[in-house]
């Protein structure tokens, strides 16, 4: 008699044991196809993105809005469509992606996506001086997110190359228009004097500015009298001194 009710209680056990195996495998299933379909949605969102926003954009988080709940979870699906819905605030955008299940049944699933956009800022590779004239030897580019770039960083080599450090800046240093001395643009066509200093010598003579040029930066001047190019440091809106 009891070892009739023990063999009932092991073929219980038994039964219990493979139901919770097969439910697990269902559910891991499921798991694993859900995973899967969030996954190509988010690579249908970040190539919208990429197209309407731009190419240096970097998708961030995805988070369902509304619609997934009602997903089968037997069926696979794949997304057949994707297109913005609206705004969720800055830099967050609601898209519905159309799916269509393997019966062909199309639903409907709204996410709403956090991204930022890349772009390039200018960093020092090694420590400049006040009064220094920026080069494009002086920096390098790295790519920031916007969200997180610094107050009045420069994002274009134009915003810095020929311009004047009002102070001194250490290596690695993000480049801001603050660091700048204000432009003081002399416009091409100027007359300007022009002193070409020498060891123990020093020459003056008149010249035209071929080019807009700051003061403090490098203006490219021709010598009325010898009617040659020359280049120097536009010291003044109305001098150029050269060292030869």
């Amino acid at each position: 008699m009891r070892y009739e009710t023990n063999k009932r209680i092991r073929r219980a056990f038994l039964s219990m044991f493979l139901l919770l195996t097969f439910n697990f495998f269902l559910f891991s299933s499921a798991y694993a196809e859900r995973e899967h379909l969030m996954e190509t949605i988010k690579k249908a969102v970040l190539a919208e993105l990429v197209r309407s926003v731009s190419q240096n954009v970097e998708l961030g988080a995805i988070r369902i809005v509304k619609g997934f709940d009602t997903l089968d979870d037997n069926a696979t699906f794949t997304v057949d469509g994707i297109s913005a819905d609206g705004y969720n605030g800055r830099n967050k955008i609601v898209y519905r992606a159309v799916l269509c299940d393997d019966r062909r049944i199309v639903h409907t699933v709204l996410v709403e996506a956090a991204y930022d956009v890349l772009t390039d800022v200018f960093v020092t590779v090694k420590p400049l001086a006040s009064g220094s004239i920026i080069t494009a030897q002086d920096v390098y580019t790295v790519k920031q997110k916007n969200s997180r770039l610094p107050l009045e960083a420069v994002t274009e080599m134009a915003g810095i190359e020929g311009r004047t450090l009002k102070s001194n800046i250490a290596q690695g240093v993000i480049l801001r228009s603050d660091y700048f001395r204000s432009s003081s643009g002399i416009k091409k066509g100027r007359e300007v004097t022009v002193l070409v200093e020498g060891e123990n010598v020093l020459v003056s003579t008149k010249g035209v500015l071929r080019n807009d040029a700051e003061i403090g930066g490098v203006a490219q001047v021709v010598c009325a009298a010898q009617k040659k190019d020359i280049s120097g440091i536009l010291v003044s809106a109305d001098t150029v001194k050269v060292k030869i």
